[in-house]
């Protein structure tokens, strides 16, 4: 049998946590069939002498959602090896948006992420092409990316739609809270990786106000959570912050059944707060206490 690909004489680092090795990979109908010794020819040949060959890296945080749209390298992450993205994490995005609040979700890309309004305003156009979420997945995938792309639908523009610019100020209405959860399912349904909210304080916003998501009850945040565990899919991402932490977190993975990830571990963001009672309040505080354990005296001369 030939391969369709057959890459030789690199350095086969596997990603099991077994030494690397110098050997050939033959590659049949996009699959590794050979590691190692691959004897039968191939129709394409890549001589990787000098090169390591390992599997691609998975990115699960980035902010490559506008990006994407003109930039079908996702640079830089390839340039690094990195063959899958995880965008809309932390709550970010920029579907769903309706058209009189483009301006405010690039806004608040800007100031919490450090992004060029007049960039992205530049690289997205006047007609961005959808409105929903399930448009802004059919859009990604006419365009195509080099590498594979997968989307979080995020808490903040879901508010957005939802609340308008009050979703900075407020927190949700009844009705309003079934909307996202069915936006939610929505979402799900078109193929979306799972649900991201944050929390963090350090998550602001346009005109220096909190992103959307924040102003969130944690009844919101778990009700729309557990449109994960009725659809049976799909993962959270959450951002550490005052009122979402461990305990919460415990409490998302009960409703929903799916598995939660947070991000910046040691980040503080309302977590290290003296006096929270459980799994959130007594981690944190054994961190703060192991913080002021002064240092051993130094050694004898």
């Amino acid at each position: 049998m030939d391969y369709d690909l057959k890459i030789v004489g690199g350095f086969i680092v596997d990603g099991t946590g077994s030494p690397g090795y110098a050997g050939d990979i033959g590659i049949c109908d996009g699959k590794v069939v050979a590691m190692g010794h691959a004897p039968a020819g191939a129709r394409t040949t890549i001589d990787a002498r000098g090169q390591v060959v390992a599997p691609g890296i998975v990115d699960i945080h980035t902010h490559y959602d506008a990006q994407l749209l003109w930039d079908r390298k996702l640079s830089i992450s390839p340039w690094h090896g990195v063959t899958t993205v995880v965008v809309g994490n932390c709550g970010f995005g920029i579907a769903p948006t309706r058209k009189e609040h483009r301006s405010l979700i690039l806004r608040t890309l800007e100031n919490v992420e450090g992004m060029s309004v007049k960039a992205l305003e530049a690289g997205l156009g006047d007609e961005w092409g959808f409105e929903t979420f399930p448009e802004y997945l059919d859009v990604v995938e006419k365009k195509g990316t080099l590498i594979n792309v997968a989307v979080l639908l995020g808490h903040t523009p879901l508010r957005l739609y939802a609340l308008g610019p009050e979703s900075t100020e407020r927190a949700a209405r009844p009705e309003e809270v079934r909307q996202m959860k069915n936006l939610m399912r929505e979402g799900l349904e078109a193929g979306a990786l799972g649900y991201a909210t944050s929390k963090s304080p350090t998550h602001v916003g346009y005109e220096g106000r909190p992103v959307p998501s924040r102003l969130a009850e944690f009844s919101e945040i778990r009700e729309i959570a557990s449109a994960l565990g009725d659809a049976g899919e799909g993962v959270i991402q959450a951002t550490v912050g005052k009122e979402l932490s461990f305990d919460e977190f415990a409490e998302l993975n009960r409703v929903s059944g799916r598995h939660v990830s947070w991000t910046a571990l040691l980040g503080g963001g309302g977590v290290l707060l003296p006096g929270r009672e459980g799994g959130g309040g007594g981690g944190g505080v054994r961190v703060a206490r192991a913080a002021e354990t002064p240092p051993p005296p130094p050694p004898p001369p």
